[in-house]
């Protein structure tokens, strides 16, 4: 077996050439994001209430209108980080994930990962409950070679309010993914508090 590491991801290969490698990232402080994000050696967290979806888009390279059409709902805002890789078809990229859910239906927040031009769905609200949480391994299994765009981001449904938060691991071992930091007690009750009230605000003037 054989091991690489550059860029940010750790290639291990076997020991035939004619197999494939698996992908594991290995440090994030390499790379880019928009939006509301933190970036170190060992993981990257990302914030909804970031910026415009269209910006997000573009930022990744994705198609117009892409975030919507995922989860058939209307995309407030967004934040992304990103990177590039250089794959072998057959190559596998692994990842650790933790989905945290910071609001509740029907502002059905969501979690992704794009490669190149494909988007995919990690957990929204509607999966793991009002405020829930979900945390998963992804592979993902690349087809053909080439250079490719990796990105992640989380987003707002609706409005810019109590965002949810997508944290991303890297994935050399099987250490869980840990929580994002949060805040507790009256602190956390008041700025619950006063999004809830800026969403009434905003559905009264919707029905006036």
């Amino acid at each position: 077996m054989l091991l690489l590491a550059g860029a940010g991801a750790t290639f291990v290969f076997a020991a035939s050439p004619s197999q494939a490698a698996v992908i594991n990232i290995s440090d994030f402080t390499g790379w880019q994001g928009i939006g509301n994000f933190s970036l170190s050696s060992q993981q990257a967290i990302i914030s909804g209430g970031g910026v415009a979806d269209t910006a997000v888009e573009s930022f990744l390279g994705l198609a117009s209108g892409a975030l919507d059409t995922l989860n058939s709902q209307n995309v407030n805002n967004a934040s992304a980080i990103k990177n590039t890789i250089t794959v072998q078809a057959g190559d596998v990229l692994r990842f650790n994930w933790r989905f945290q859910a910071g609001d509740y239906l029907p502002y059905n927040d969501y979690s992704f990962y794009s490669i190149g031009t494909s988007l995919n769905k990690l957990a929204d609200v509607r999966q793991v409950g009002n405020f829930g949480q979900t945390a998963s391994q992804t592979a993902y299994t690349f087809t053909t070679t080439g250079t490719y765009t990796v990105g992640f981001g989380v987003v707002d449904i609706f409005d810019q309010y109590l965002a949810s938060s997508l944290t991303v691991r890297t994935s050399g071992g099987n250490e869980p993914v840990p929580e994002p930091v949060t805040i507790i007690g009256s602190l956390a009750a008041g700025v619950f508090g006063v999004a809830l009230r800026h969403k009434k605000k905003a559905a009264t003037k919707s029905q006036s």
